[in-house]
């Protein structure tokens, strides 16, 4: 079964029956920059061992990122190509990254145990183009809490958004990564800030953008055969 077929299996929604899809030869994997390596060192070592697989689905372009699992079987990110239009505003480094790797928008056969379960973007240039101002529907928890909102909510722009709503956030300039989880049981985060439960965290170990996308990465590789 070709990486595009397990893909599919795994998240048949994705193409309608009628869709006009080109899939094109696998070929090893993304070679990032030493630039944007440094940044992403993990996040490196992962799309480099990946197999690739360009895919066009009513000409919209993708790129099929999959890894043999330690489990045996085939589990991967669709993305985007890289960014060439980048959304204004965006920390440096997230920018750099999307010039050569366009972020994810689908996984399949993902672990339960990272970061990006459930989510729709991460990483996105579609996703970097909206901030945080979605928070304001929120002040009534702030303020029932008797606190005043600890940030500026245009300050921030979003990296990943789960299904469900929760939100990590990343500081234009500083590349500060926060969470906002309306929803969430979570058990790595702390409550940024004397903010109340089922609002705005800080990530335990996790303070910047690079560190973000290095923890998912690093999630990911425990799971590749490669790594283990």
């Amino acid at each position: 079964m070709s990486d595009w077929q397990a893909f599919i299996e795994s998240v048949p929604w994705f193409i309608d029956a009628d869709a006009d899809v080109r899939v094109s030869k696998p070929h090893d994997g993304r070679h990032l920059s030493s630039a944007v390596a440094d940044i992403y060192p993990s996040l490196a070592k992962l799309l480099a061992q990946a197999i690739v697989t360009p895919v066009s689905v009513n000409d919209a372009r993708y790129e099929l990122f999959a890894w043999d699992a330690v489990e045996g079987y085939r589990i991967g990110w669709l993305c985007f190509p890289p960014a060439a239009d980048l959304p204004d505003s965006i920390h440096a480094d997230h920018a750099e990254l999307l010039r050569s790797f366009g972020g994810v928008i689908e996984r399949f056969n993902e672990p339960e145990d990272t970061w990006l379960l459930n989510h729709n973007d991460a990483l996105t240039a579609r996703e970097a183009s909206h901030d945080a101002s979605f928070i304001n529907d929120y002040m009534w928890a702030f303020t029932d809490a008797g606190v005043e909102l600890p940030i500026r909510p245009t300050d921030y722009y979003s990296v990943a958004r789960e299904a469900n709503g929760n939100t990590t956030l990343c500081h234009r300039t500083t590349g500060e990564v926060i969470l906002f989880a309306p929803d969430h049981a979570f058990d790595f985060v702390t409550p940024l800030d004397g903010c109340p439960e089922y609002t705005l965290y800080k990530l335990n170990g996790v303070s910047t953008l690079a560190d973000w996308v290095d923890a998912v990465a690093m999630q990911w590789l425990t799971h590749t055969a490669k790594a283990a």
